[in-house]
């Protein structure tokens, strides 16, 4: 553990099995649970007869090299892995990165979005759910998690919320992004966020890169890693920003708690700037927008997730407030910074030991209070 900070890690992972969908899901859609083989180098995933080919973009060419150049993509830290899938594990490894909490997403099921058919895209985020629920069980004060519901499907996706409020794993909902051809300010989401605020359940939005629902230019990547991935997690979460707070989602819900993750929090001050200056330029594409979108930060609705290692940190602290701010891990993906991660902030000499401890703790227990 942390020697001087209590620490909430929240943007950990889990690494799901892809057989879990078969052993967890409702009796009556085990023989259309998706499949996933590998053809020729390239993922394919069947669902119901239909193959989707690249299912997950691979690394791509490199760039400025000619594109018969292929390199693969790479998923989890293979040293520590296996504690995406086994919590004992994952509870010694937390231990020795000092934190206490770990709050939880998934690393694929968001991509069973590509069922298309309602009951059984929802029965997969169920056995998800499910399966879920067995990783947490055995430290049940220390492994959190999120729930995944259908956002195509909205009504399906409250059932699945009420279904599982009120188990000890459960403390937020997962969304996506963005879902099809619909961005967050949608109407047909109203349900989802109404739950959400009865319920008390705060609402935590994570990108996923190269699969589906696919992020704002990956197409326009060459399946390249370094691009996609770049760009992948803090375009969509701008983009998931904007359409809350131009929709005024935050004004019809003024309980709702939202927290953009795995994006960094350097671009917040920057695009927050650049909404107001819209805002004020184009008034009459954003009707329902009662508050300017600074004024949604002192709401206490919004809370970003840092990352250990950038550089601006401080600067953005700064700027909008040290309230505001928590942290996540990333815990077991390639990317991680396993197992320096709450060092890298505890060890910072321009950040306030106040603000530390609000970033480790005070913040995440304002988003997540179940966690309490």
């Amino acid at each position: 553990m942390s020697k001087k900070y209590k620490v909430i890690d929240c943007d950990g992972h889990v690494a799901e099995p892809f057989e879990l969908y078969r052993e967890y899901i409702a009796p009556e859609f085990r023989e259309r649970v998706p499949q996933r083989l590998e053809v020729n180098g390239q993922r394919v995933v069947i669902v119901d007869g239909r193959e989707y080919p690249n299912f997950v973009k691979y690394g791509g060419r490199p760039l400025g090299m000619d594109r018969d150049a292929q390199i693969a993509r790479p998923v989890q830290r293979s040293a520590i892995a296996t504690g995406g899938v086994d919590p004992h594990v994952r509870v010694r490894d937390m231990d020795r990165e000092g934190i206490d909490i770990a709050v939880l997403y998934p690393s694929g099921t968001t991509s069973m979005c590509a069922v298309q058919e309602p009951y059984l895209e929802s029965a997969l985020y169920q056995a998800y759910n499910r399966w879920l629920a067995d990783y947490c069980s055995p430290y049940p004060h220390r492994l959190k998690g999120l729930v995944m519901v259908s956002m195509r499907h909205p009504q399906l996706g409250v059932a699945e919320i009420l279904r599982v409020a009120q188990e000890p794993w459960v403390v937020g909902i997962l969304i996506s992004p963005h879902m099809d051809d619909f961005n967050l300010d949608d109407p047909r989401l109203h349900p989802i966020w109404q739950t959400a605020q009865e319920l008390d359940l705060p609402i935590g939005i994570h990108a996923g890169s190269g699969r589906p629902p696919y992020a704002i230019g990956t197409e326009e990547s060459s399946q390249n890693l370094f691009l996609m991935h770049a760009m992948a997690h803090p375009f969509e979460q701008m983009r998931a920003i904007a359409s809350l707070i131009g929709g005024g989602v935050f004004d019809r819900y003024p309980q709702l708690r939202i927290t953009f993750t795995e994006a960094g929090i350097g671009w917040v001050p920057w695009w927050l700037d650049r909404l107001e200056q819209h805002a004020q330029t184009f008034p009459n594409h954003v009707p329902l927008m009662k508050k300017s979108p600074k004024e949604h930060l002192a709401s206490g609705q919004c809370f970003f997730c840092c990352l250990p290692e950038e550089g601006t940190l401080e600067a953005v602290v700064a700027q909008i407030g040290e309230d505001y701010v928590v942290y996540g891990s990333d815990y077991p993906h390639h990317d991680c910074g396993f197992p320096t991660t709450v060092t890298q902030i505890e060890q910072r000499q321009n950040l306030s030991d106040t603000a530390k401890s609000k970033i480790f703790w005070d913040n995440p227990l304002k988003l997540y209070p179940r966690l309490q």
